[in-house]
């Protein structure tokens, strides 16, 4: 059984929620909170009525008093951007030090990298079926709230604007990658891994889309320093531990390309270099 969550106060996450109550798969069950429970077809949603969807963090809590505990949470959510453009995401959640959006400091949500990348593949797959081709597709590092680590957060976006969070099409193709996760239909196995030193939208998307891994956490090469504590919960924050690390190693400088190495070796992790 899985948990999709979404926030009232969210355009694109609204949007959605109200295409599953549109189609007659919600089934208010219960409230709890500012949390509103439906039953969606075998599984259970979340609606939020009053925080965004980046301060969640009390879902948690609320989960844990449940009899019936979802085995991973997926966050419907808009995306922004300084310089925004059109763009689907996906990516788990975590701060690797202050929490400025959410979460807690220092701390990294639980990972699965096979949801998240089979995610940012069907988001790239479907795009031209909803008259999106223009919206790129990234997986993003880890970064902002809500921090939860005893359940794998995967977040899906849609943004980065205003101008792109009203387009229903995008909710439309929301709706309905959700709804194939829901049924089974997306699923992957390839190797997991991790990143470090890459930029904030991974450019690893060709190896991806082509099978040679599924990625989790990702350290992006503007956290400083790298540290050994960081490279450690990112591989032990993953439901399927890492079996490689995609290191930028032109991005990062010799000292911090040495503990990495170091750290991951210790951590039977493989180095593969990008340059």
């Amino acid at each position: 059984m899985y948990g999709i969550v979404f926030s009232k106060v969210d355009t694109v996450s609204r949007g959605v929620f109200e295409l599953f109550s549109r189609d007659g798969n919600l089934r208010y069950r219960m409230s709890l909170g500012d949390y509103e429970i439906y039953d969606l077809k075998g599984n259970l949603a979340f609606y939020a009525l009053n925080k965004d969807i980046v301060y969640l963090d009390d879902l948690e809590e609320v989960v844990s008093k449940m009899q019936e505990r979802p085995k991973e949470l997926i966050f419907v959510s808009r995306h922004e951007m300084r310089n925004p453009r059109p763009m689907f995401t996906s990516h788990v959640t975590g701060n690797w030090g202050a929490a400025e959006l959410g979460g807690r400091p220092n701390t990294i949500s639980l990972a699965n990298p096979h949801t998240i990348t089979v995610f940012y593949r069907e988001l790239c797959r479907v795009r031209p079926d909803y008259g999106l081709e223009s919206f790129e597709c990234y997986v993003e590092a880890t970064h902002h709230g809500p921090t939860i680590e005893s359940i794998p957060v995967t977040f899906v976006e849609q943004g980065s604007s205003e101008r792109e969070w009203v387009i229903s099409r995008g909710w439309e193709l929301l709706h309905y990658v959700v709804n194939e996760f829901l049924e089974g239909k997306l699923i992957s196995n390839y190797e997991p891994a991790i990143s470090i030193g890459d930029l904030h939208y991974l450019t690893m998307g060709n190896r991806l889309i082509n099978g040679e891994a599924d990625v989790g956490h990702a350290i992006p090469k503007y956290i400083t320093p790298i540290t050994r504590e960081m490279i450690v919960k990112a591989v032990n924050m993953m439901t399927h531990r890492p079996v490689k690390a995609y290191v930028s190693w032109k991005a990062i400088d010799s000292e911090t390309r040495k503990l990495v190495a170091e750290v991951l070796n210790e951590l039977n992790v493989k180095v593969i270099k990008r340059t």
